[in-house]
C-alpha cells in the first residue's frame, strides 16, 4: 500500500516531480560519498600530530615522514610535502604545504557545488509545480466553474505535492551542504594550525644544531 501511495503522490505531482525526484537521487549520492570520504579520513590531527612533532623532537625525519605515509590522509600528505622540503628554510616549506592544501582541500570540496545547487534549486522547482497546479486549477474554474470541487483537486494537489517535495529535499541538501562545507573548513583551520607548527619546530631545529655547530 505504501508503494502505491508514493506512486499516486508522484503522478499527482504532475511532471515537475521528475526533477525533484532526480535532485533527490544525486543528492543522496553525494551524501553517502561524502559520508564515506569523511569515515575514511576521521578527524585524529591531534593524536597524529603529537607522533610526527615526537619523531622530529627525536630528530628523526625518516620516522616522521614513515607515521605522514603510514596516515595517508590529507592531513598527513600536507604535512609529508612539507617534511620533503624541510631543508630549504621555513617560508619555502610553508609555501609547498600550502600548495599541497590547496590539491587536498579539493578533496573536502568535491561535489560541494552540486550539493549547494540542489538544496537551491529543489524549493524552486517545488514553486514552479505550485505555479503550474495553481494555474490548472484556474484553468479548471474557467471552464467548469466552481460548483464540482472534484475538477479542482487536480491541480490543488499538483500544487501541493510538488512544494512539499521540493522542500523535503531542499531542506535536508542544504543541511548536508552546511555540514560538509564545515568539514571543508574545519581541515583548512587544522592544515593552518599545524603547517605553522611545524615550520616553527623545524626552525627552532636549525637554529638549535647552529649554535651546536658554533
Amino acid at each position: 500500500m505504501e508503494k502505491i501511495f508514493l506512486i499516486d503522490l508522484f503522478v499527482s505531482g504532475g511532471p515537475v516531480m521528475i526533477p525533484i525526484a532526480l535532485c533527490s537521487v544525486f543528492a543522496l549520492a553525494i551524501v553517502i560519498e561524502r559520508a564515506r570520504f569523511y569515515m575514511r579520513n576521521p578527524n585524529n590531527s591531534a593524536a597524529f600530530m603529537k607522533k610526527v612533532k615526537g619523531a622530529l623532537a627525536a630528530r628523526n625525519f625518516f620516522d616522521a615522514m614513515k607515521i605522514c605515509r603510514a596516515e595517508n590522509t590529507p592531513l598527513a600528505n600536507v604535512i609529508a610535502a612539507g617534511l620533503d622540503n624541510a631543508d630549504l628554510g621555513r617560508e619555502h616549506l610553508l609555501d609547498t604545504m600550502r600548495q599541497e592544501a590547496m590539491v587536498q582541500v579539493k578533496k573536502y570540496e568535491r561535489h560541494l557545488g552540486k550539493l549547494s545547487t540542489i538544496a537551491s534549486i529543489s524549493p524552486l522547482l517545488g514553486l514552479t509545480g505550485t505555479v503550474t497546479g495553481m494555474i490548472s486549477a484556474f484553468s479548471v474554474i474557467s471552464t467548469v466553474g466552481i460548483g464540482d470541487p472534484t475538477a479542482l483537486a487536480g491541480g490543488i494537489s499538483e500544487a501541493l505535492y510538488t512544494t512539499a517535495a521540493g522542500l523535503l529535499v531542499g531542506i535536508p541538501a542544504l543541511v548536508a551542504f552546511n555540514w560538509c562545507e564545515a568539514k571543508s573548513v574545519e581541515f583548512i583551520e587544522q592544515v593552518e594550525m599545524h603547517s605553522l607548527h611545524l615550520a616553527n619546530q623545524v626552525t627552532a631545529m636549525e637554529v638549535s644544531l647552529e649554535k651546536v655547530a658554533a
